[in-house]
């Protein structure tokens, strides 16, 4: 289930970001080549635990204040379900909002029931805002349940009251009923005074307005029945793209909703005198306009540190600019408010962007905020550029994969007018990685080689997100559990460089020596190996979009182009007889090209790959023409030469 109540189903932003960071260079590189050498074995899917009983309700009032209570009862399936429910988080805001466990116990496989004493009802600071001593709004109840074992049932009731609106005078909820997990009984039902404007909107649910149970009072109720699992599939989008869910909310659109709040931030980016100063000291020297932009958000960049506090949590409300640049830390919205009067200060406008930064690519069709947003990022109008600082080690301009091509709130276009509008999706044409590689065959049959890589864009910023994970010193130890992972025996090293360094493109080179690559003096047959080159190379791109035979669920996919030259110097002992054939494949999804040539003991091999899609997000039936032109291109990187 992925709701907005304070239980968080949604992953972590900071650990999204890292799955961006490191997931291509260790997990989707060895998930697709053990998916591309072992045979799947099916089984029917099994959840963790299953809801028997999920049951919701808002109880609104005129001002946008509320109490929402849920009732639910678990049943644990197995191991996993036992872990993962063992004991369970509820988060909130104590500024907002007041949190009040009603029930929770244990029901034993054989009928007992033990009650959760109120010792395991354990209260604690956030992991987020125990790192930031301003940010010691939100904590979390966490209700340890006793006898958890397979087979036992979990219920847990709790009440949580909204004493203060994220907006003066506004409402909104909602909530995702995940197929991912096996529902028998959900109900989801909301009261509210006839005088308030509620908008909304429910898909793959049954119920709607109903017949009130009191006076002066508006409900709505809606159900979902014996509803069973589907296994989740690596690489999908949010199951609220593709899942039963319900929203609602008194904004009548996302334009009121933008308006209300910039009304709430927009105090806060105040241009004092010290924030004037200390724009005047980052752009001394610099005249033209774009460079001193890009100097202010390479600033606050590298110098603010980013505290992960998702939108909402201690309410919308950013901090002071000032402050903010005084203590030198932050969540989103502090980072955009603190460029945004940096900014200000040289005459350069900027606005507050909301987007989701989980793997949601759909909106809601009312105007459910902040629930449709968790992050902020900001718009510069006078460029028309996106940029997001707490990406850290993002080049001015380059979002991270997370946020390519999705939608997202711009509370002031520059014209004073909120609007939702698609963040530039990844392309062929600014995302782009080059590999040139050198190799040469030792008297015992191995190989030496250097790679040089470059790359733009979404590619050059993986780049630095990878490489900013690599420990000084453990170069070599990577090189070689890399190698490892591509099914190649060896030895190398990166040579990196200064990931923090902003202010120039990144690129980075490798060495490597890999051993048993040919056998002399022949006959036999070579496979140009990968060696040691891009972080996100054409063989893990491949790899990952042939793994899944077939999907039911959209998946995520980037588009990019990838270039990768190797020249092989050969012995002069080795001829090699024929060389392949070239190939060009055109697909609806990109392109694929490689071609071999020869000169005197030099052999060059060139491969293109460009995944070219409209929309970073695949249904289905694109997805079997993407596993379509990766098994093509598969089945070409393992072309041999004959010598």
């Amino acid at each position: 289930m992925l709701n907005s109540s304070p239980r968080l189903f949604l992953p972590h932003k900071t650990r999204a970001r890292l799955r961006q960071a490191c997931g291509l260079l260790l997990l989707a590189t060895a998930a697709g080549h053990a998916a591309a050498q072992q045979p799947s074995v099916a089984k029917a899917y099994e959840p963790g635990f299953s809801f028997l009983r999920n049951d919701m309700s808002y109880d609104v009032r005129s001002d946008g204040t509320y109490t929402f209570e849920r009732s639910e009862s678990i049943r644990l399936n197995n191991d996993q379900g036992v872990r993962q429910n063992s004991q369970i988080p509820l988060s909130y805001s104590t500024s907002l909002q007041e949190l009040e466990v009603l029930e929770a116990y244990t029901t034993t496989k054989d009928g007992r029931r033990i009650d959760v004493s109120s010792d395991k009802i354990l209260l604690q600071q956030s992991p987020q805002s125990a790192g930031a001593p301003m940010f010691d709004d939100a904590k979390v109840k966490t209700v340890v349940f006793p006898a958890t074992e397979v087979g036992a049932v979990l219920t847990l009731r709790w009440r949580t009251t909204q004493r203060t609106p994220l907006f003066p005078g506004a409402f909104s909820m909602s909530q995702t009923f995940s197929r991912t997990s096996d529902i028998q009984s959900s109900k989801v039902t909301l009261r509210a005074p006839e005088s308030l404007d509620l908008h909304t909107d429910a898909v793959g649910l049954e119920g709607g307005k109903v017949a009130s149970d009191q006076p002066g009072i508006q409900m709505w109720r809606w159900t979902l029945n014996n509803a069973p699992a589907h296994a989740p599939e690596a690489g999908a989008v949010s199951t609220y793209d593709f899942s039963p869910h319900v929203s609602a909310t008194t904004f009548a659109d996302y334009g009121a909703a933008g308006k209300a709040y910039l009304e709430r931030a927009r105090p806060k980016a105040e241009v004092t005198p010290a924030i004037r100063k200390l724009a005047d000291e980052l752009t001394k020297g610099i005249e033209d306009r774009r460079t001193q932009a890009q100097a202010l958000y390479q600033w606050v960049s590298k110098d603010v540190r980013y505290v992960a506090i998702f939108l909402g949590a201690g309410g919308v409300v950013p901090h002071e600019a000032e402050t903010i640049a005084q203590i030198k830390y932050g969540d989103c919205k502090d980072h955009v408010t603190l460029l945004e009067a940096l900014l200000a200060a040289k005459g350069i406008k900027s606005s507050p962007v909301l987007v989701n930064l989980g793997a949601v690519y759909a909106l809601p069709k009312v105007a459910v905020t902040p629930g449709a947003f968790n992050h902020a990022i900001t718009y510069l109008p006078e460029f028309d550029l996106f940029v997001d600082s707490t990406a850290r080690i993002a080049p001015f301009g380059v979002l991270p994969l997370v946020e390519r091509g999705k939608p997202a709130l711009i509370t002031d276009d520059g014209h004073g007018v909120a609007k939702v509008v698609t963040l530039p999706p990844s392309s062929v044409a600014h995302d782009t990685v080059r590999v040139d590689t050198e190799l040469s065959i030792d008297a015992e049959g191995g190989m030496e080689g250097k790679s040089k890589v470059v790359a733009t864009g979404l590619f050059e910023l993986l780049n630095r997100q990878v490489a900013a994970l690599m420990p000084k010193g453990t170069e070599p130890q990577v090189a070689s559990r890399m190698l490892l992972l591509t099914g190649q025996s060896g030895t190398g090293t990166y040579v990196l460089g200064d990931t923090r360094d902003l202010s120039s493109a990144f690129s980075y080179s490798t060495q490597f020596t890999l051993a048993n690559q040919i056998q002399q003096p022949g006959p036999g047959a070579l496979t140009i190996p990968a060696g040691l080159g891009s972080f996100s190379s054409i063989r893990s791109t491949v790899d990952e979009l042939a793994a899944q035979p077939r999907r039911d669920f959209p998946a995520v996919v980037a588009s990019g182009r990838h270039e990768e030259i190797t020249v092989l110097t050969l012995p002069e002992a080795i001829k090699v007889k024929t060389l392949p054939k070239p190939l060009s494949l055109e697909s609806p999804v990109g392109h694929y090209e490689s071609s071999y040539a020869q000169d005197g003991n030099t052999l060059t091999v060139r491969r293109v790959l460009e995944v070219n899609l409209p929309a970073p997000v695949a249904d289905p039936d694109t997805y079997q023409k993407l596993r379509a032109l990766g098994t093509t291109v598969s089945r070409d990187l393992r072309t041999q030469l004959f010598y």
